[in-house]
């Protein structure tokens, strides 16, 4: 059980916790979300427009921000989030490692590829949103709440350092002014 933890901790407690302090960070930085916005409250629309992470908002984000709040925001939204980056990305690593000549290259190019590319970004999409499903084949444990509840404590940890990080800098930012 110990071991099973720290490997948790590692493959996805300091993950999620890094990616988690990125996107609010640059949530924060881009001027998303205030810091006096709840975490819990910051992807609901609210009227009084302290957060813009909300699906009324959604075309006015930057890519990952959107696809974040297509998600459902949040913890639930982030996890889905990095499932359809990791899937995407062992796609195009999986395709360029297996790539022999130019005729792969150039059969990206045609009709059925283009479709089947259009497919298969939808079906990653349906993975991301399904992502407890995905990683149990993924992470092979008997612990799997476990390192749901490993990966909520790391999300947790990211966007509250999030939130501390972005109230010196701008405390940072005043002081020089």
């Amino acid at each position: 059980m110990f071991f099973d933890v720290f490997k948790a901790i590692i493959l996805v407690g300091i993950p999620v916790g890094a990616f988690s302090f990125l996107m609010l960070y640059y949530a924060y930085y881009k001027g998303y979300l205030s810091t006096d916005v709840e975490l819990k409250h910051a992807f609901k629309h609210h009227d009084d427009q302290q957060s813009t992470l909300s699906k009324k908002h959604k075309k006015s984000l930057l890519f990952l921000h959107s696809k974040w709040v297509t998600f459902g925001g949040g913890f639930y939204g982030l996890i889905a989030l990095l499932t359809f980056i990791v899937i995407e990305l062992l796609q195009i690593t999986n395709f360029w490692l297996n790539v022999e000549g130019w005729h792969d290259i150039t059969a990206l190019f045609s009709f059925q590829a283009i479709i089947a590319m259009f497919i298969d970004s939808l079906l990653n999409m349906l993975k991301a949103a399904l992502w407890f499903t995905y990683w149990p084949d993924v992470f092979n444990t008997n612990n799997y709440i476990v390192w749901i509840l490993i990966a909520y404590i790391g999300y947790r940890f990211g966007a509250k350092f999030a939130n501390s990080y972005a109230i010196i800098k701008q405390k940072e930012v005043i002081e020089v002014d």
